[in-house]
């Protein structure tokens, strides 16, 4: 068989999922049992959320993928000597293997490297820190101007905010990826739709829309902020965020039928997993 770059990209992404740990209990499971590959990928999705592994870990430990970065706090004002800011450790997923791969394999390598500036910026901000551009290249081994490039384009194209301290500090509060994948959901398009667009990974983009549907039944049945945050494992700051694109289009008649629908979503997922949790655990990051 000729081997072309596209057959070789492909061969290699495949090669890089096999080193995530989730592959390794899948291939465990499949060899030692009578089960296929695809009841072995939902037990292994399953044992990772009753086990706290993997994206669902709520402890401070490393995961495959992650690393810790030291960089600014968001308080700190723009222009202030760097010597005199204040730092503040945080986790980063760098890696999503399988998330960063697909894109990858689908969109390119430039794709990839945009979902993975806006996933740690994302990150970043969520626990009360800015990354500059400097952070950014040095984190994804690549030059600044590269990182520049990559912001000014994604932002130009989707109207999307990534939070790196020059463009947070400069054009103050916008919609963020997470965001915007919500918002298209409501309007009526799919997970599919929604990552071809914003040439993002299917599974993130879903992930996205389950947690909107989590959040939105969750608060129904809490009516608190912070109870909804910790059942389901995302900051205060997203739950807001999500409340509020909810109500913007609740009051916009075309769209209640479908905000209707998702909180159906949500309440199955409220039957299945978060009614059993209590509301004092440890938010999970990464959502």
């Amino acid at each position: 068989m000729i081997q072309t770059t596209a057959l070789r990209n492909e061969e290699s992404s495949r090669r890089s999922l096999l080193r995530s740990s989730a592959h390794t209990l899948e291939r465990v499971i499949v060899d030692g049992t009578s089960c296929s590959p695809f009841e072995a990928a939902t037990i292994t999705q399953k044992a990772q959320e009753v086990f706290g592994l993997g994206e669902y870990c709520e402890d401070t430990t490393l995961q495959p993928g992650q690393m810790i970065w030291q960089s600014t706090l968001s308080t700190e004002p723009a222009g202030k000597l760097l010597e005199k800011c204040k730092f503040k450790q945080i986790h980063l997923t760098i890696h999503k293997i399988e998330e960063d791969s697909e894109t990858c394999r689908v969109y390119g390598r430039s794709a990839k490297r945009a979902q993975q500036i806006m996933r740690i910026t994302t990150e970043a901000m969520d626990q009360g820190v800015l990354l500059t551009q400097e952070d950014l290249a040095t984190i994804l081994d690549c030059d600044v101007k590269t990182i520049g490039r990559d912001i000014r384009e994604y932002q130009k194209r989707h109207s999307i905010m990534i939070p790196t301290r020059g463009t947070k500090l400069d054009i103050g509060p916008g919609v963020t990826h997470r965001e915007k994948a919500v918002e298209l959901f409501i309007k009526g398009k799919d997970g599919v739709a929604i990552a071809r667009e914003l040439k993002h990974s299917l599974k993130a983009v879903e992930r996205y829309i389950h947690t909107f549907c989590r959040v939105v039944h969750c608060q129904s049945e809490f009516k608190d902020n912070l109870k909804t945050a910790l059942v389901v494992g995302v900051t205060v700051a997203l739950v807001n965020k999500y409340l509020a694109l909810r109500d913007q289009y609740w009051n916009t008649e075309p769209y209640r039928e479908r905000l209707s629908e998702i909180e159906e979503v949500g309440t199955r997922f409220w039957a299945c997993q978060d009614s059993k949790k209590k509301s004092g655990r440890t938010a999970r990051r990464n959502k």
